[in-house]
């Protein structure tokens, strides 16, 4: 019955859209029989979008969209005890769907569900079905004001970016996983406010967030909050710079519910063009919080260094791309290894939980572009190795994906 409901409220974004907005086709800019001549791609792009129409009153636009991502994996490595293991594992990464409508000109409303709970890396089954919401957000925007070229403001279930990784959709991410230390200090969802703003080169985003955990909108009363700042600079057409700053205000507070599991992180992140290759550097550097809060040794600064370069070896089809982690910290369990799959829990193995105070990984690996990001195939090669308490520990992943959204 709760699965239900929440479906059905999933789809409330649809029936709010389609009441108000009358027609779903303007017919000013009705399609003619064969919209795409025969481009299966432009049509498989815009096969979610129901209704645009700028001048209408109420309703300006109505779409749905999802996605979906199936990965496969070859693990093999030596754990902390120089027993061998290896494991060949594949799960549904993401299954998501939602709708947005954009209404009385600038308010937008949307959200989207995740679909399903694989639990392959513990052994578990996997479950279809409504599993919680991803987003589900509330915004205004406007133009001209105050001296900002756009200024905006949105309340709900936030994706909170944190370092340049995580500010790529993983529609666009460019290898199968993001790194470990991005995903140490990117990997909720947090109930509250964003306040947007840009002004020529520059755009910035201030929050306020709850840290109450829920599977949908949390609350405020009587739980944690912490806050967020990131601003972007274009330099120039090739050249960004992107700072994020995150602050947790209730790491000495057991009612840190949403797990942040640090007190605070900085990150500083440069994009720039050389030749035909794009190259990422980011820089890491925050606290895990004192031991009451992060766990024994646990606890201390943790830092880290993302170096991506990539390149378009068949234009706009066939892309090459490798990345350098390096992570560390100042305590012996500062810092941790994904849990995809060098941690995984149905492998035969003990690699301290992926918790050590030094990891490096390396990978490399090629995208094709079927459709752009709306479709394309990926496949990738990644060598790590983690410093643990109880020794050291190395594997090596072999990884092929498939990434769909429309």
């Amino acid at each position: 019955m709760k699965q239900t409901f929440k479906l059905t409220t999933a789809a409330s974004i649809v029936a709010l859209g389609t009441t108000f907005a009358g027609d779903v086709v303007n017919p000013h800019t009705a399609p003619t029989s064969n919209p795409n001549n025969g481009d299966w791609c432009s049509g498989f792009k815009n096969v979610g979008k129901l209704y645009k129409n700028d001048d209408a009153p109420y309703i300006q636009s109505l779409k749905f969209f999802g996605r979906l991502q199936w990965q496969a994996a070859r693990i093999s490595g030596d754990d902390v005890n120089n027993d061998s293991f290896s494991d060949t594992l594949d799960e549904y990464r993401r299954v998501r769907f939602g709708a947005e409508v954009v209404f009385l000109n600038n308010f937008k409303l949307k959200g989207n569900i995740n679909l399903i709970e694989d639990g392959v890396r513990s052994g578990m089954g996997r479950n279809w079905g409504y599993k919680n919401w991803d987003v589900l957000t509330l915004s205004y925007k406007l133009t001209d004001i105050a001296g900002f070229d756009t200024l905006g403001f949105s309340y709900g279930r936030h994706k909170i970016a944190m370092g340049h990784e995580s500010h790529m959709s993983s529609k666009e991410i460019k290898t199968v996983e993001r790194s470990a230390i991005s995903n140490k200090i990117y990997d909720n969802r947090y109930t509250g406010i964003k306040i947007l703003a840009e002004r020529g080169n520059w755009a910035g985003i201030l929050g306020f967030l709850s840290l109450d955990s829920n599977e949908a909108l949390g609350g405020w009363s009587e739980h944690g909050d912490a806050l967020y700042l990131s601003n972007r600079y274009k330099i120039c057409d090739d050249k960004n710079l992107l700072v994020d700053f995150f602050y947790n205000l209730d790491a000495d507070s057991s009612d840190d519910e949403v797990g942040v599991g640090y007190e605070w992180v900085a990150s500083i992140a440069y994009e720039t063009s050389i030749s035909n290759w794009n190259l990422m550097v980011n820089l890491i550097y925050g606290d895990n919080g004192d031991g009451s809060y992060a766990g024994p040794n646990r606890d201390g600064n943790f830092y880290g260094l993302v170096i991506m370069p990539s390149t378009f070896l068949v234009e706009d089809k066939l892309e090459f791309v490798a990345r350098y982690l390096y992570q560390g910290s100042d305590e012996e369990e500062g810092i941790r290894s994904n849990s995809r799959y060098f941690r995984a829990g149905v492998l035969d193995h003990d690699v301290n939980s992926g918790r050590g105070d030094s990891h490096h990984s390396i990978y490399t690996g090629l995208n094709w572009h079927l459709c752009g990001h709306n479709s394309k195939v990926m496949i990738g090669a990644e060598y790590e190795t983690l410093d643990t308490p109880d020794g050291d520990a190395d594997a090596t992943t072999l990884w092929a994906a498939y990434r769909m959204y429309f």
